[in-house]
């Protein structure tokens, strides 16, 4: 008889592991504290990676979600002058590493995964907070604010940074930790600003640093970070926001003003950037973190959705080759330590240029970017050429 599996969080890790675990005959069961409208409408947009997109071939989306974005097909930076600092080209990852880069949003690759799990049959729970998690009698028992229970022999966290299947199971590991940025973003009609030709134009500015991708007569896929107090992206009426975000970029190039111009009477709040530090471990008895539960990076990594898409893939692959759910779980974190450890490092490295503010650090950045660009496209490089559609059973280089 199958393993009966059990997955809290339905965001890319939780559904991406449903659909991987169903191609391999399990039918596991899928408990979302969020409703459904929640799952569609979150977030803004991110840049999936090569890695990121080869990851949703074995689940057999890949296409869909390419179709669904934006090519993104390089990165230009400028200071807040305007002078072009150096730029990363992404134009050749298709040819390369067997997949573009993509700009996506959130809600719209969510619908994907949400909409091939209910065609796979994937039993989907929503609404459904978790209240208690505890191993007797050979199995997890997983109780839920409604009062509900049920019974697994294995049972995966897959809900995200502030994970309630972690703070229950495993109280004592490291919270989330504050890298010291803010940021916002949005998807808004700016009239006049010309098409990216697939580039991210970013611009570190006196007070924060904007992006900015927009296709043909499409809409402004724009984002914004800046350092702050953690608690400083909370603001008591949207007006105070709207104020608050338009100053911040008030001496940035003339297009960037325009597109904040344009987005900030939408903007509702700004987000703290959070990574998870090293965990001593991911699993305890019948139950395993993945994704933003065990290993958050930073967006400026960008490599929190592939990374999460990777792990379902991995611990997939695992579940089906390992006779215990212990054996599978030790296996799935040798196979993927050193690989997230990469992605996190490198999105503390990425964040490190947008907290430059006094006139000597935004010179020295100026400086030291053209030369450090390279070593940067490197490390990305290195994160991209892995394959897990090909063999998700194989430690990364």
């Amino acid at each position: 008889m199958k393993a009966r599996i059990g997955i809290v969080g339905a965001g890319f890790a939780g559904l991406g592991l449903a659909l991987a675990l169903h191609k391999k005959g399990f039918a596991p069961t899928v408990f979302e504290k969020r409703e459904e409208r929640g799952i569609v409408d979150e977030g803004i947009f991110l840049t999936l990676a090569p890695n990121g997109v080869n990851a949703l071939r074995p689940l057999g989306i890949a296409e869909a979600a390419i179709a669904s974005g934006i090519r993104t097909m390089g990165l230009a930076l400028h200071n807040e002058n305007g002078v072009f600092l150096g730029g990363i080209d992404y134009a050749g990852h298709a040819e390369r590493f067997g997949a573009p880069s993509v700009t996506i949003r959130r809600g719209v690759l969510s619908a994907i995964l949400l909409s091939a799990a209910r065609a796979a049959g994937v039993e989907l729970h929503f609404g459904a907070g978790v209240s208690g998690v505890e191993e007797q009698d050979g199995g997890v028992v997983l109780r839920l604010a409604s009062g509900a229970v049920h019974e697994f022999d294995y049972l995966i966290g897959a809900d995200g940074l502030r994970s309630s299947v972690r703070q229950l199971v495993m109280p004592e590991l490291a919270p989330p930790a504050y890298n010291g940025l803010l940021g916002g973003g949005g998807i808004v009609d700016v009239p006049g600003v010309p098409a990216t030709n697939g580039r991210m134009i970013m611009t570190f500015g006196r007070q924060a640093s904007l992006g900015y991708i927009k296709e043909g007569d499409g809409p402004v896929y724009w984002f914004n970070s800046f350092p702050a107090p953690e608690g400083r992206g909370q603001f008591a009426e949207r007006a105070q926001l709207s104020d608050f975000v338009t100053a911040l970029h008030h001496s940035d190039p003339e297009i960037n003003r325009r597109i904040i111009e344009a987005a900030a009477p939408g903007i509702e709040r700004f987000y703290p950037d959070f990574d998870i530090p090293d965990l001593p471990f991911w699993s305890r008895g019948r139950v395993v973190l993945i994704g933003d539960a065990a290993h958050a990076v930073t967006p400026h990594s960008g490599q929190g959705a592939s990374m999460a898409l990777e792990d379902a893939n991995v611990l997939a692959a695992c579940i089906e080759a390992e006779g215990t759910c212990q054996s599978a779980y030790q296996r799935f974190e040798a196979l993927r330590r050193k690989r997230v450890a990469a992605a996190v490092r490198l999105g503390r490295q990425g964040g490190t240029a947008k907290k430059a503010l006094s006139w000597f650090a935004r010179r020295v950045r100026d400086v030291a970017l053209p030369i450090f660009i390279p070593i940067g496209q490197k490390g990305q490089e290195r994160l991209f050429e892995f394959r897990v559609d090909r063999d998700p059973l194989v430690l990364p280089d």
